[in-house]
């Protein structure tokens, strides 16, 4: 909106909107004078351009105001309809993004206090919790992995084995980016491998545009570092000469760019599901069971792994088999000789020549690796439910997923980078400095994300403080004629498609705490419902808006919103069945779904009145 509406400043243009201070001051006032305020109303066009223009400050001013009536209402209660004023407020505000998502997290902190609803430090504890520190602990680790760049080694490796078939480079492209956004952000991840793809397909391009016209003959391979390298056209554009752009490709290639570019942000929003530090929404559920369900330990890194990860992959796998039958041809699926017309050398030298500026793998992308198996196996048998993990050995509840990360991320600040003796280390005896140090950190680790978490998280608690969870879960009680699973599908399609407009953490701090009371009180089990909900906030996949990835991928220029829009909704659907059957199946099995557990029941009130 803001980009579409102009307003002309200049006294020359033939309909004054507004005034100049060249003009007399009795003009001014004598509307008899064609003054422009009185001037064919241009003069309250322009105010409500302004207004328009500036409609996130209106939001952010009338909204307080449009609902104050809930401060001094008292049905059901006072402090239910006050719990409710900062959960609209807060919902609007994340939806409309008229504040950013993490001011809009700080709101609890003092409004909460001012209207009386809970006091500040009781707020405060919601920011700092343990399932805040395991995030920090996930992305101090992604911060070390992004200053080695062993990332971007093990994308590249993994792009150069499948090649550059146009189906199997979706593969791994799709392969690729949904691995690292199960530990990465999601974001960070997207960003790092857009461009990526955008070369290997316009170098593609450009070499089969090469072929045809006779311009450049591949020459003879170098070996350098272990990895052959060609000496080919560079894939940056001529001095002098016009970057490539994506319209001016071919038909097929452009449809490749696109499916490509779409592989990129929906693996990165699928990725994000299989790990509980993977996205906001994961830590979310966990904050939830154990603020309505204490006595419940559920919800690990472990079982939530074995859960998702099988349901991540299938996802996976379904937007890859999607793209490939809608931008490449059904054919394409299964026939390799339709595909053949893309094959050359273009796309494998990008990919050579990035892997090749990394040289060889140096000793603290080593080290990384070791400790990033190591945490990954301790997270893994901490608490794996199907035997006794390795923290029985401590108090119970003594230790955790984030005291575990926590202690290693603390290694990385310790451990030396490099060693006397070992290739890439320097001259002389001494270490080298440690793998990882607090400005890297500080530069790079997304404050705002831990902020909007425990602003989640106390939303999630005033529900509960207050009894607005309990009342809304009562009111929804009317839905036990409803078969659980049709509940939980429905439940699903209205996250699905709520967080195509919001943050999926904003989605799930207003979903969850309802949900949460409504289980309890139609006596299924929680996480029958909690779990669908949780992973289909993640399932934005429509519109660019939808989520970081998708906004990124757009703004690359492969892309219409209509390809987003008509691939996208496809996604919804597919993923949102898979969802379906993963928590019908496995999931009942594993979480023991089809009983109402024990702990459950402390939960249940007496709030419909």
């Amino acid at each position: 909106m803001d980009k579409d509406i102009k307003v002309d400043f200049s006294p020359e243009s033939s309909q004054h909107d507004f005034i100049t201070s060249t003009e007399p001051l009795a003009k001014l006032s004598d509307p008899r004078e064609g003054s422009p305020i009185s001037s064919g109303g241009s003069y309250w066009r322009s105010i409500v351009k302004e207004l328009l223009k500036n409609w996130k400050l209106l939001v952010i001013v009338l909204t307080p105001i449009l609902l104050s009536p809930l401060l001094v209402a008292q049905q059901p209660n006072e402090q239910i309809a006050k719990c409710l004023y900062i959960l609209i407020l807060m919902a609007t505000y994340w939806c409309t993004e008229a504040l950013p998502l993490p001011a809009t997290a700080l709101i609890p902190m003092f409004l909460s206090p001012a209207i009386g609803l809970l006091g500040a430090k009781v707020i405060a504890i919601n920011y700092i919790t343990d399932l805040n520190f395991l995030f920090v602990a996930g992305l101090i680790f992604a911060v070390a992995i992004e200053k080695w760049n062993l990332h971007i080694r093990i994308a590249l490796r993994v792009l150069m084995l499948v090649g550059t078939r146009p189906k199997m480079l979706l593969l791994g492209f799709i392969s690729v980016t949904g691995f690292l956004s199960m530990w990465l952000s999601n974001t960070a991840t997207t960003a790092m491998m857009i461009p990526i793809a955008h070369a290997v397909v316009i170098e593609m391009w450009k070499q089969k545009k090469h072929e045809n016209e006779n311009e450049y003959p591949l020459e003879p391979q170098n070996e350098e570092n272990g990895v052959a390298v060609s000496e080919a056209p560079p894939t940056s554009s001529k001095e002098g000469e016009e970057e490539l752009k994506p319209s001016e490709m071919s038909p097929k290639f452009q449809n490749l760019g696109k499916a490509v570019s779409l592989s990129i942000c929906y693996a990165a929003n699928i990725g994000g599901t299989g790990t509980l530090t993977g996205t906001g929404p994961n830590l979310l559920i966990g904050d939830t069971m154990s603020k309505y369900f204490p006595e419940s330990d559920d919800i690990t890194f472990g079982s939530w792994i074995l859960f998702s990860l099988p349901l991540m992959i299938i996802c996976l796998f379904l937007c890859w088999v999607i793209l490939v039958i809608m931008f490449l041809g059904p054919r394409t699926l299964f026939c390799r000789e339709n595909d053949a017309e893309f094959e050359n050398e273009g796309g494998k030298l990008v990919l050579k020549r990035e892997y090749q500026k990394l040289g060889k793998t140096s000793c603290p992308e080593i080290i990384l690796i070791t400790f990033f198996v190591i945490l990954v196996l301790l997270w893994l048998f901490r608490d794996p439910k199907f035997m006794p993990g390795w923290s029985s050995a401590f108090e119970p509840k003594f230790v955790t997923d984030a005291a575990t990360g926590l202690f290693i991320c603390t290694l990385l600040f310790v451990f030396p980078s490099s060693f006397p003796g070992i290739s890439g280390h320097k001259s002389g005896l001494q270490l080298g400095p440690p793998i990882l140090d607090w400005p890297t950190v500080q530069k790079k680790l997304p404050w705002g994300v831990i902020i909007l978490l425990g602003g989640g998280f106390a939303l999630a608690d005033m529900c509960k403080k207050s009894g607005l969870s309990d009342w809304l879960g009562c009111k929804l009680g009317v839905l036990d004629s409803i078969p659980p699973s049709a509940l939980v599908f429905i439940c699903g399609v209205v996250m699905t498609f709520f967080t195509e407009f919001t943050s999926n953490t904003s989605s799930a701090s207003i979903f969850l705490p309802i949900l949460a009371q409504l289980a309890a009180t139609i006596g299924v089990h929680p996480l029958y419902i909690l779990v669908p909900v949780t992973i289909c906030a993640s399932f934005a996949f429509a519109f660019p808006v939808a989520t970081p990835p998708n906004a990124i991928v757009f703004a690359f220029g492969h892309l219409k919103v209509l390809d987003m829009v008509k691939s996208g909704m496809l996604m919804n659907f597919l993923c949102l069945g898979a969802c379906m059957l993963a928590i019908n199946t496995w999931g009942t099995a594993y979480f023991k779904l089809n009983t109402f557990p024990d702990w459950a029941n402390i939960t249940t009130t007496s709030q419909c009145t």
